[in-house]
C-alpha cells in the first residue's frame, strides 16, 4: 500500500502538540537506563582473552590491524569488523592500556544504553504510528536485566545503530534525491563495517522503504544508495585483498566459529564448550598450538582448513549437527539460565510476547509485519550454526522489545476501556 508525501510528512514530523512532559520522556528513559545498566559495570571485561580489545591495543600500540590473539602474535587480521576496533584504538591512544581507558570504555557503553532507550519511543512512532509500545519497551529494558554490560563489544552500539539507520533512511528515502540515497548507502556500508550481521537489518528495512514510501526517480535512488554502499566498503575490502589476496565480506573468521562450534563433544552454547575445554583447545585465542597454525598458514588459509573439516563433520554427522543446530535456534530464543536466571526470564518473556504482538499486528494486517518478521527469519540464520553466546540477540532484541510493548499497550487498552 503507497503512502502519499503529505502522510509521509505527518508520520516523520515531531509531537509539535506533545505536552512538555511528553517530551521529557526520552530523557527520563536515557537516565534510567544508564543508571541500571550501571548496576552491571561490574561484570565488564576490558583485558586479554577478547578479539577486538587486543585488535585495538596492536594498531594503538603499533598502528597495524593484527594480532587478534592473546596466545601469541598473529599478524594481520580481519577476524573482527574495522570499526569498533577503531574506535577502542582512539580510546586507548587517549588513555593508554590503563583504568582510565577502562572507565572511558564504560561510560562510553553506559550511555549507548541509555540512548537505545530513549530511541525506543521514536522507532515506535515510526513502525505502529503510537510512542506508547516503545516507552513500554524502554521501560522493560529498565527493570529486566535483558543487556549483559559488554563494552568489549559492538553489540549495544550495533543495536542503537540500527535503530538510528531505520529513523533516518526513512526520513531521507521520503524526500529522495541522489544525495540522499548516496547518504543511506554509506550508512548501509558503515553499519557492514561494524558488523556485517546488520546487513540482516538494514537490506529487508530498505526494501520495505522502497516498497512503501519511495515514490520517484526510485532507479537513481538505488543506483546512489549501491554507489554509496561500494564506497563505505571500498578500502576495507582493499586492504583485505591487498592483505590476503583474497576477497570476502568484512570478515574472515567463519570456518573458525563453525570448527570451535561441531565437533563430537560440542555442546549449545559458549559457555558450556568453554568448561568442557572444547573452546581452549579449538580456538586460537586460548590455544598456542592453534595460534601456531595461524601463524604457519596465515589466516585465510587457517580458516579454509577449519572449514573444510567442520563441513566433514557435518556431512558425516548429520544428525548430531541438526540436534545442535536446534538446541542453538532454541537458545537463542529462550537462553538458558547458566547462573544468570532472571537474564533467562526476561529474554523468554520479551520473546513471548513479542509472539502475540506480532500475531496482534498480522490479525490487523500491519504492514510493517513484513519487516519486524523477515528480520526475525533473517538475522538468526547463522547464529544457529555457531555456539551461543548472549550476545548475539542484543543486536535485534528492540524488535522484540517493540512486539511485546505493542502487546501490553494494546492488552491494558483493552482492560482500561469503560464498559457500557
Amino acid at each position: 500500500m503507497a503512502v502519499s508525501q503529505p502522510e509521509l510528512a505527518a508520520t516523520a514530523a515531531p509531537d509539535e502538540d506533545a505536552p512538555p512532559d511528553g517530551r521529557l520522556i526520552p530523557w527520563l528513559l536515557f537516565l534510567g537506563a544508564v543508571v541500571s545498566i550501571s548496576f552491571r559495570a561490574g561484570s565488564a571485561g576490558l583485558g586479554s582473552g577478547f578479539e577486538t580489545v587486543a585488535v585495538a591495543r596492536s594498531m594503538a600500540e603499533h598502528g597495524q590491524f593484527a594480532n587478534p590473539y592473546s596466545s601469541l602474535a598473529t599478524g594481520p587480521t580481519a577476524h573482527v569488523a574495522p570499526l569498533y576496533p577503531a574506535f577502542l584504538s582512539l580510546l586507548l591512544r587517549l588513555f593508554g592500556y590503563s583504568s582510565a581507558f577502562g572507565v572511558a570504555a564504560a561510560a562510553c557503553s553506559m550511555a549507548v544504553h541509555g540512548l537505545h532507550a530513549a530511541l525506543l519511543p521514536g522507532i515506535s512512532k515510526l513502525f505502529f504510528h503510537d510512542r506508547r509500545p516503545g516507552i513500554c519497551a524502554a521501560v522493560l529494558t529498565i527493570v529486566l536485566p535483558l543487556y549483559f554490560f559488554f563494552p568489549q563489544f559492538e553489540v549495544i552500539y550495533l543495536a542503537t545503530a540500527l535503530m538510528l539507520f531505520c529513523l533516518a533512511s526513512y526520513r531521507l528515502a521520503g524526500k529522495g534525491g541522489a544525495w540522499r540515497g548516496l547518504a543511506i548507502g554509506v550508512a548501509f556500508g558503515s553499519l557492514a563495517l561494524l558488523n556485517p550481521a546488520s546487513t540482516s537489518v538494514t537490506a529487508p528495512w530498505l526494501v520495505y522503504v522502497y516498497w512503501r514510501y519511495l515514490k520517484q526517480r526510485r532507479g537513481a535512488f538505488v543506483l546512489c544508495l549501491a554507489l554509496g554502499t561500494a564506497a563505505a566498503l571500498a578500502p576495507w575490502t582493499w586492504r583485505n585483498y591487498q592483505q590476503f589476496h583474497a576477497l570476502f565480506f568484512v570478515r574472515d573468521n567463519l570456518g573458525l566459529e563453525l570448527y570451535v562450534s561441531n565437533s563430537d563433544r560440542a555442546t549449545g552454547s559458549f559457555e558450556r564448550n568453554n568448561a568442557n575445554g572444547l573452546y581452549r583447545e579449538r580456538h586460537p585465542d586460548p590455544s598456542l598450538s592453534e595460534a601456531r597454525e595461524v601463524a604457519r598458514l596465515g589466516e585465510i588459509e587457517y580458516n579454509r582448513s577449519r572449514m573444510a573439516t567442520a563441513r566433514s563433520w557435518m556431512r558425516s554427522h548429520p544428525w548430531k549437527f541438526l540436534s545442535l543446530s536446534a538446541t542453538r535456534a532454541r537458545m537463542f530464543w529462550f537462553p538458558d539460565a547458566e547462573g544468570h536466571s532472571l537474564y533467562a526470564f526476561g529474554v523468554a518473556f520479551v520473546t513471548i510476547g513479542s509472539i502475540f504482538g506480532f500475531l496482534l499486528l498480522a490479525a490487523r494486517r500491519k504492514p510493517i509485519l513484513l519487516f519486524l518478521g523477515a528480520v526475525q527469519l533473517l538475522y538468526p540464520i547463522l547464529y544457529y550454526l555457531v555456539q551461543n553466546d548472549p550476545r548475539f540477540r542484543a543486536p535485534i532484541l528492540w524488535i522484540s522489545l517493540l512486539g511485546t510493548g505493542y502487546l501490553l499497550v494494546n492488552v491494558g487498552s483493552r482492560f482500561s476501556r469503560p464498559r457500557a
